[in-house]
């Protein structure tokens, strides 16, 4: 239940605020000066930085101290204004600091009593007054008028004391001398002032003109002023503030010691003797005993007593005393500290309030500075008030004009213009925290804020866009009626340039919300795109001109009011000169922005009455003249290097810089610190905080304190002083000034000098023999004392937090030093370095650490060092890396270790730095995830991936490009929109949930028009495309439904089919013409998707539909039916809504498949029919307005000697075509492929002569080819991808032509299956794969063909593996079809010993191992056949002859044993034992023992072995149940099995056990498990069973009598140690468990959770080891003491070391893995390794100047032994073209005999000019040849003869590349056949297939 505050809060209606929400505890320490000098640096070097650390790591607190005592020790106060910066520290101490703000040092020493500054022109008359009166203070008089002048300008008027250097300019002389006489003179000046001014506020005091505050104003010091502000003055002074005092015993005794006057105030007799200043002492007594005792508890008071030395107080004669005062002062902030955050977390109690309260202090900041805009804030008022308006309303201006203050103010105003109802306001200033700094973070504070308010629940997706959607749908739409809501956003162009685009905004509200938003006009397109959404129209502005509301620029009339305003609350006025001179110069401004008034009010406001007016103003013309003015003026009354440098690094970072950074950076600058200290070093090296402080407070008023990174920063309150501070300063440094100042901050985050002495160079002569430092030549060691800037610390509650500031902030700075010296600390301190790089993975975005890296390598390597130039190559492979594997980083930080293990192993001892990062991996990852990668097992850099996204969890089924080609549209179970330049998510689009998957996808723009004149209309149009895609609608559909979706995921078309469809295809996407064909019907139906009307309809009567293409070029739909006839429709007249018949032609039974490309109709048929496909012109339908018939219509037959393969053909595949034109398609056609079983056939124009095919042999489940890279193949069987690459030869004779071909690349995906494969138009090397587990990944061709060349491959089996057993370092494999077994070796190295096959019907039911009774090394492995034979084999040589066989002729299970033996029970009860035996020559050999009958049935073969009393026993269970056989060598043991007390009627279902234990584990049926101890007596005669009930369970697994279990129910995995009777508390998983494992020792628990998550947990604690997310599915894990092996879905096996970070032996056991100590055996193929992973890192993804095929010549070492590396499968083949034949017919029903083709230039010709659409220019009468028989009974088979392949060339390719291992893909065959994924857009893969034809359509047959 919330709170009323908590309530009001967070409706917006805050009356009681807080002036600032901080993260910091700022202490401010008075003290008098020489008297606490060892306290106070006691403070600075041992307990201040403590502080420091305590505050961040507990809190994520900043902790500051402000001590404005020490500095340069004769500094002469010019202006008098030392008083009014200490007591303006103390108000902001008050102001930010969320605990102690005061704490007071006091010992004998009242302090200064400086002369006042400024005194009431009332009062400072009377004294004057007094002062003439008296004629012995004439010249006391004179001095007073001489020194004060009046200001009328103050309200009240008051006089002013002049700056000293008005009257004594060398006050400010560089020469000491000079300067010293000055400060003497006005020492002797200032005194006298006081004294007179004193004595005259006396005689007032006694005369009673003047009261006590007044009186005291001339007598007290500084101190007890700063004491009255900090302490007696504040209403919460005992828990904010403390005292500390010091009494020194002896000290009244010793006054004459020189050191004396140090510590205690002291006046001199008349004859020299020092006395104790009485009315100082009095004045100290009072403050001490009184004042502070009265207002302070005695708890907030510490008193100390300490004895006098005559060396005064120092830190080495009173140590014992020091150090108790550091501990009391640590403790007592400490305990104020935790006291207060505490008592602000309860009022505070979450992120979402402190968010909430910090904009809402700033909107009071903000309304407190307004004034004005009546006429902006009356037609905001009317938009809030529009109750029929939905829209956003949009408020624009130019920087400066004032929109923040415009909507600070409409959030006050908006709960009175809605007065009568219950009014919530959200509020957010963007930009000004870090939660409103993104649009993602921002949206998800904005919905929480709305639940929080109206008690709504959400979902809390990762995407921004899901976000929105479900704001809109949901929970806008679940506000009460009655309650009322007023959103504002301001300053949208605060936002990431991302979110420019505004498709973040919900564009249409409920009607009781409202929604303003303010952004700058001129930037990021940000006004365009917000129009966008409002609907606005150029040729209709009228309306939406309520929702633009523009805030002008001020006049100059208004000026002049908001002025007086502003004085008035300044209490300041000025003199009528000076207003006549401000309302001259506002007139002759053109545009006055309310910033530009506020720069100017700031200089006048410093007029004093009598001052001139500079004539200089005249020329700030703008704001940006104003800054440089300030800039100018500060740089004078400053230290002009401090205040630059101080100015620089605040600007150079990116979010501003926190107090304690800057005094630390300004700190290390060595210029900075040489200017300040020109005649005094302080005994501590560390600027001043004055100094600091006195820039702070004249800047206050352009500076804002927020927070950022996690810490409170101090930044430019406006953007202009970005600007202007980076042109003025940071652009003008030169290099060496430029590597100073960034190094300086690289050394604070880097820690350079953190607890170390840095040098510091004296060069002043008169310094260095002050300070005696000409024998170290003038150089000093000092620590600055640097605040500590760990990567990572533990906060109060055992959290990691991280150092974001270090983590945002170092690798900008590290970028802007030089490359030679910035590179080396790069790849150090960030880059790897594995501490900084988890935590930037975790506390980062992708494109944060992306761009990042191309800073660090983007720059030139001229004149870089070989060993920078090293480093940099280092980096780039690192860089390479992140680009692979970042967007899963980003999902799964704890991977980071995982994928730089996995994929560098193989550079480890190569490359230092990635060795060395390693090396912190294998030391420091074990801490957060403790499994190590033993040896290289994922793709390194280099291999040719570019980038993956895991972002869908099923399988891709289609994808597409856009028209830029830089977006990708991917289909699943969702629709997910990529932007792969950026490597972002666009759109992530849920779809209805369905029992079956989707199967293709079209893009369409949202709307669409017809204005009746055959023309289409955009409603809409954006120049971004990322705008664009907010107005997509997305076609999409499954086997039996369609949907239209919108991007927001509203559904505006549905359709369904009880019977599935055969076709969905768009004919006309900009009309959105949908066609749809049912299976099994006779009927084809065209819809309008967007207006949900049927727009035609086709039917047949008496045939069926067999397939339907759209020709989209011709508004064209065919319809092949299945008796044979075709029919052609069009759309000749889109002003009526239907289709005209264009003709008919009967293609006859022997039709097969039919594709259309462009304009040209493909069509093939069957094996009856010697003809390789015809080819039909859809121009000679489309230029006629008659009926054609089947005679009008002509046909162009082709066939080739020797054809196309066997027929059938399985598929027709047509090339994408994005980004051509329907002439480019024309003129490249004839280009498809065809697709048998065994080969693929690409048709292409032969050298624009002739029609050919080259053949590529193998068999392929995807194949895609892109019209713009038509040379180039993608090809993909399972999981490997292959790139084939072909041309023409031109020959010198002109009769013959030639091919080429190459097998360019195959490249192991080593993940699930390929779905579809795009390459991206115009660049064939860059292509993308989509797969079967929701991987989307992007590939370089160049990359991996090096990879290809110089990279070794991952051993993997053929098929899928489901089974693996471990023994020793050996691991034995079967596959899921179980016809291959496998073995391997898998602890320190992947590798595969030896397979062992099988073929025809025969399977491998089972299989067991065990040792070699002589050698532990050798492995046996038992296997059991479908065919009922046992086998035994040598593991390492399982494709030699069987070692032992056996015969069983029944169905059987085998066992084995620990001592090396194997037990085989039938299920006839038989039971066999087979034993190894050694002969006399140590060679051994299988023998089978006596065979034992059973006596109980056993068909079920419930079976185990356990060890019981020291033997070795099978253990069976009767079918029943009811009773079991223990069966040993000698014997067989019966015992009776009751388990009716705790199961009453389910069946047995499976036994498990160990083999070393006496522990049975029963599972039945339903679930239940019971755990069964068997015991023998002593005689081993008889045995008895224990039993253990536990709960259900979906997954077990035991090992060393410890069991786990997981039910899917509750997703707990529950953990007992059954020996010891012991159940832990339950494991609460996050999502279903899919494996179970123990480690041998049980010490261990592994579950993989959905979605492939893998968990190790610590058995006896249950803490969590390790968090791993998987990269592909897993089929089976198992693990031996030391090793966790998974068996993947990719074909391999991966191993993981388990490394508990509490095992004292661990770091030795990773040093001893050989992958840690590499034995280079060829140092040419590490070279050739190395080589082509840095130079992938230098390539551009251009491939322009490849050559296409390699070249003959074999001279090339390298290319020799590429090709003997891969078997000659990558040579370049080369073979005749075949013969080509054609005919021109009207009848395709024909006999169609291949005597009558023709091959004839005459025909060649023909044919051609048919291809490209000419025929108009033939004789076409002429060129019709239908002279077969026309009384051909169509029905009746013809004869086909074989062809032969007899040529040499084409022998080459008929060798299958069976050596790469390739997987199928399986189909159900009850299931979908054939269909293939219609991408988005008729430019897509289209295949078509003897079960399916798609051309952006789903077919089925």
């Amino acid at each position: 239940m919330e709170s009323s505050y908590q309530m009001d809060m967070l409706r917006g209606r805050c009356q009681e605020l807080p002036e600032v929400r901080s993260k910091v505890v700022r202490v401010f320490v008075s003290s008098t000066f020489s008297d606490t000098l060892s306290e106070r640096d006691s403070l600075i070097d041992s307990v201040f930085p403590k502080l420091k650390d305590y505050c961040r790591e507990k809190y994520g607190l900043e902790f500051q101290y402000s001590d404005m005592r020490w500095g340069i020790e004769n500094e002469s106060a010019d202006n008098h204004s030392e008083v009014e910066t200490c007591l303006n520290e103390i108000k902001l101490c008050q102001k930010y600091s969320m605990a102690t703000n005061f704490v007071v040092l006091l010992s004998h020493r009242y302090g200064s009593r400086p002369t006042p500054a400024t005194i009431h022109a009332s009062l400072f008359e009377r004294l004057q007054q007094i002062i003439l009166s008296d004629l012995n203070l004439t010249e006391d008089a004179e001095l007073l008028s001489q020194w004060y002048q009046l200001d009328t300008n103050c309200i009240p008027s008051a006089y002013i004391l002049r700056p000293i250097s008005s009257m004594l300019p060398n006050i400010k002389s560089t020469e000491l001398d000079e300067m010293k006489k000055a400060a003497k003179e006005w020492t002797k000046i200032n005194n006298r002032i006081r004294t007179c001014l004193r004595q005259a506020a006396a005689k007032c005091f006694e005369q009673g003109q003047i009261n006590a505050n007044e009186y005291d104003d001339f007598f007290i010091s500084v101190t007890e002023k700063e004491i009255i502000n900090g302490i007696l003055s504040v209403p919460n002074a005992n828990e904010r503030t403390l005292c500390f005092l010091r009494e020194i015993n002896g000290i009244y005794d010793h006054l004459s010691d020189s050191k004396a006057s140090r510590f205690i105030d002291l006046n001199y007799s008349d004859d020299g003797k020092p006395i104790i200043d009485y009315e100082a002492d009095q004045l100290l007594n009072r403050l001490k005993s009184t004042r502070i005792s009265n207002a302070l508890q005695s708890n907030n008071i510490y008193s100390y007593k300490v004895h006098w030395t005559q060396n005064g107080i120092n830190r080495h004669d009173h140590a014992e005393y020091i150090s108790k005062f550091n501990d009391d002062f640590y403790d007592a902030i400490k305990q104020q500290i935790d006291n207060c955050v505490k008592s602000r977390i309860m009022i505070i109690s979450g992120p979402l309030q402190h968010e909430i309260l910090e904009h809402a202090i700033q909107c009071k900041t903000y309304v407190a500075k307004f004034h004005g805009r009546a006429d902006v804030l009356d037609k905001l008022e009317k938009y809030i008030k529009n109750e029929k308006e939905n829209r956003p309303c949009i408020v624009y201006g130019a920087s400066g004009c004032g929109k923040t203050s415009v909507l600070a103010k409409a959030a006050t105003e908006a709960l009175n213009w809605w007065s009568d109802r219950s009014v919530s306001v959200i509020l957010r200033f963007l930009g000004t925290t870090p939660t409103s700094s993104t649009v993602y973070k921002t949206i998800l504070s904005i919905s929480q804020h709305i639940c929080k308010l109206y008690n709504l629940s959400m979902e809390i997706y990762p995407d921004v866009l899901q976000l929105r959607h479900q704001l809109e749908t949901n929970l806008l739409m679940r506000i009460p009626t009655n309650e009322y809501l007023v959103l504002l956003l301001d300053s949208i162009d605060q936002l990431e340039p991302e979110a420019y685009d505004c498709q973040w905004l919900v564009g249409i509200f409920p009607y009781n919300v409202k929604c303003i938003v303010s952004t700058i006009p001129d930037h990021g397109n940000i006004l365009a795109h917000l129009k966008g959404i409002i609907n606005y129209n150029q040729l209709s502005p009228n309306e939406t001109e309520h929702l633009l509301v523009n805030v002008p620029s001020f006049e100059a009339s208004t000026v002049e009011i908001v002025y007086n305003d502003w004085l008035a609350l300044k209490k300041r006025s000025l003199s009528d000169e000076q207003r006549l001179f401000i309302r001259n110069l506002m007139k002759e401004r053109n545009e006055i922005l309310p910033l530009y008034m506020k720069l100017m009010f700031d200089i006048i406001l410093t007029w004093h009455s009598y001052d001139s007016i500079n004539i200089e103003l005249k020329k700030l013309r703008n704001v940006d003249d104003c800054i440089r003015y300030l800039f100018h003026h500060l740089e004078k009354v400053h230290n002009r290097l401090l205040f630059i440098r101080a100015i620089c690094y605040m600007t150079a970072c990116r979010n501003g810089i926190s107090q304690n950074e800057l005094e630390d950076v300004l700190s290390l600058d060595d210029e900075v610190l040489a200017s300040v200290f020109q005649h005094y070093i302080p005994p501590v090296r560390r600027l001043p905080g004055i100094l600091w402080t006195r820039i702070r407070n004249d800047l206050d008023e352009y500076i804002t304190e927020k927070e950022a990174d996690d810490s409170s920063v101090i930044f430019w309150y406006h953007r202009r002083f970005i600007e202007v501070a980076n042109a003025q300063y940071i652009s003008k440094m030169n290099s060496q000034e430029r590597e100073a100042v960034f190094q300086n901050m690289v050394d604070l985050y880097k820690e350079t000098w953190k607890g170390k002495s840095k040098p510091f160079k004296i060069n002043d002569p008169k310094l260095l023999n002050k300070y005696n430092l000409n024998e170290s030549n003038g150089e000093i060691q000092a620590n600055r004392f640097t605040t500590s800037q760990p990567i990572e610390f533990v906060d109060a509650n055992g959290r990691i937090q991280f150092n974001r500031r270090k983590l945002n902030e170092l690798p900008q700075f590290l970028s802007q030093l030089t490359t030679n010296l910035g590179i080396p600390i790069i790849a150090q301190e960030v880059v790897f370095n594995y501490t900084f790089m988890r935590a930037k993975i975790a506390c980062s975005t992708f494109n944060d650490i992306i761009n990042d890296f191309q800073k660090f390598t983007e720059s030139s390597s001229y004149s870089l060092s070989d060993e920078v130039k090293a480093i940099k190559s280092e980096i780039k492979i690192f860089s390479m890396l992140y680009l692979i594997v970042g967007i899963q980083l980003q999902q799964y930080p704890d991977n980071f270790a995982f994928e730089v293990s996995s994929r560098l192993l193989s550079l480890f001892d190569i490359k230092p730095f990635i060795t060395n990062l390693i090396k912190q991996i294998d030391e420091q990852s074990i801490r957060y995830c403790s499994l190590i990668v033993p040896y290289c097992q994922l793709q390194s850099p280099g291999s040719g991936l570019i980038f993956s996204m895991n972002r869908h969890t099923t399988s891709i089924v289609d994808f597409d490009f856009t028209e830029d080609q830089m977006k990708a549209i991917t289909l699943s179970d969702r629709i997910i929109v990529i932007d792969m330049g950026e490597v972002r998510t666009v759109l992530d689009i849920n779809l209805p949930n369905l029992d079956e998957p989707y199967l293709n996808s079209t893009t369409l723009p949202e709307t669409y028009t017809f204005d009746g004149k055959n023309e289409i209309k955009d409603a809409r149009s954006s120049n971004d495309s990322n705008d664009e895609f907010k107005r997509y609608l997305f076609l999409v559909n499954s086997l039996h439904h369609i949907y239209l979706v919108s991007a927001n995921e509203n559904i505006k078309f549905e359709h369904s089919s009880k019977v599935g469809y055969l076709t969905v295809e768009m004919l006309d996407k900009r009309r959105a013409l949908c066609v749809i064909a049912e299976r099994n019907t006779n009927y084809v139906e065209c819809w309008d998707v967007v207006r949900k009307r049927l727009f035609d309809r086709f039917e047949f009567p008496k045939v069926k539909v067999k397939y339907v293409l759209c020709a989209q070029v011709y508004s064209m739909i065919i319809i092949v039916l299945q008796d044979g006839i075709i029919e052609f429709y069009s759309i000749t007249d889109w002003t009526k809504s239907s289709f005209v018949h264009r003709g008919s032609i009967h293609a006859g039974i022997h039709l097969e498949l039919v594709a259309i490309i462009g304009g040209m109709l493909i069509h093939t048929f069957n094996a009856n029919i010697p003809i390789d496909f015809a080819l039909i012109s859809l121009k000679q339908f489309h230029k006629t307005e008659q009926v054609l018939s089947d005679k009008q219509v002509f046909k162009t037959l082709v066939a080739f000697d020797p054809p196309m393969g066997r027929k059938p053909i399985e598929s027709i595949i047509l090339p994408d075509i994005e980004s051509m034109s329907f002439d480019d398609i024309q003129s490249n056609f004839p280009f498809f492929i065809t697709k048998t079983r065994d080969a693929i056939f690409i048709v292409h124009k032969c050298n624009n002569k002739d029609i050919s095919y080259i053949r590529i042999n193998g068999r392929f489940d995807v194949v895609s080819m892109h019209a713009k890279n038509s040379h180039t193949l993608y090809t993909a069987r399972g999981g490997i991808v292959e790139l084939h690459k072909w041309a023409c030869i031109e020959s010198k004779d002109c009769n013959s032509r030639n091919h080429k071909y190459q097998l360019y690349v195959s490249i192991d995906i080593s993940s699930s299956p390929i779905t579809s494969i795009k390459a991206k138009a115009g660049n064939a090397s860059l292509f993308v794969c989509a797969l079967e587990n929701g991987v989307f990944q992007v590939y370089y061709a160049s990359h991996a063909r090096e990879a290809f060349k110089n990279m070794p491959s991952f051993p993997r089996t053929n098929e899928v593996i489901r089974t693996v057993q471990l023994l020793n370092k050996t691991a034995i494999t079967l596959d899921s079809t179980q016809r291959e077994l496998t073995s391997w070796s898998y602890q320190y190295a992947p590798f595969i010993h030896s397979t062992r096959s099988f073929l025809d019907d025969v399977t491998i039911n089972e299989f067991a191992i065990a040792f070699n009774n002589l050698n532990s090394e050798m492995i046996f492995v038992l296997i059991l056949t479908t065919n009922h034979w046992i086998e035994i084999y040598s593991a390492k040589s399982l494709n030699d002859e069987a070692l032992y066989s056996l015969h069983l002729r029944s169905p059987a299970r085998v066992h084995s044993t620990i001592n090396e033996n194997f037990y085989i029970l039938t299920c006839n009860g038989i039971v066999y034992s087979i034993v190894q035996q050694i002969a006399s020559d140590n060679e051994f050999y299988f023998n089978q023992k006596t065979n034992s009958q059973l006596k109980i049935p056993c068909s079920m073969m419930l079976s185990s072995v356990l060890t019981l009393n020291g033997l070795e026993s099978l253990i069976v269970f009767a079918d029943n149940g009811q009773s079991m056989a223990i069966c040993t060598m000698e014997r067989v043991i019966y015992i009776d099995v009751d388990v009716s007390p705790y199961i009453l009627s389910s069946s047995l279902k499976s036994i498990t056990s160990e083999k070393t234990q006496n522990l049975l584990l029963l599972y039945f049926n339903n679930k239940t498990l019971i755990s069964c101890q068997v015991k023998f007596d002593g005689s081993n005669e008889n045995g008895s069973l224990q039993f253990t009930p536990f709960d259900q369970a979906d997954k077990f697994c035991l090992q060393n009598n410890c069991l786990a279990t997981y039910n899917n129910g509750k997703t707990q995995l529950n953990l007992h140690d059954i020996r010891s009777c012991t159940c832990y508390e339950p494991i609460q998983l996050d999502n279903e468990c899919q494996y179970l494992c123990f480690n041998e020792s049980a010490t261990y628990v592994f579950a993989l959770v959905k979605p492939r998550v893998l968990f190790m947990y610590r058995m006896t604690d249950r803490r969590q080891m390790a968090k791993l997310f998987v990269y592909d599915f897993v089929l089976s894990i198992v693990a031996d003491n030391d090793f966790l092996v998974l068996a993947m879905n990719d074909r391999r096996l991966l191993t993981l070391m388990i490394a508990d970070p509490d095992d004292p032996t661990l770091q030795a056991r990773i040093q001893a893995l050989p992958s840690r100590n590499p034995q280079r055996l060829s140092k040419s193929a590490t070279k050739r390794l190395v080589d082509h992973v840095e130079k992938c890192g230098d390539m551009s993804s251009s491939d322009e100047n490849e050559s296409d095929l390699d070249d003959d010549d074999d001279n090339n070492k390298a290319n020799q032994q590429f090709k003997k590396k891969k078997n000659n499968q990558t040579n370049v083949q080369k073979f005749a073209s075949p013969t080509s034949l054609f005919r021109i017919v009207t009848r395709l029903n024909g006999r169609h005999s291949f005597s009558k083709m023709r091959k004839d230039e005459e025909i060649r010709s023909q044919v051609m000019a048919i291809s490209l659409s000419n025929s108009e220019t033939l004789d076409m009468a002429k060129m019709v040849d239908n002279s077969d028989d026309e009384n051909y009974d169509d029905n009746n088979d013809v004869k086909v003869p074989d062809f032969v392949i007899k040529t040499d060339e084409h022998k080459n390719i008929d060798a299958d590349l069976n050596d790469i291992r390739q997987k199928t893909l399986e189909f159900n065959q009850n299931q979908i056949k054939g269909i293939q994924f219609a991408n988005a857009g008729d430019r897509n893969l289209k295949i078509v297939n003897n079960h399916a034809i798609t051309s952006s359509t789903c077919s089925i047959t």
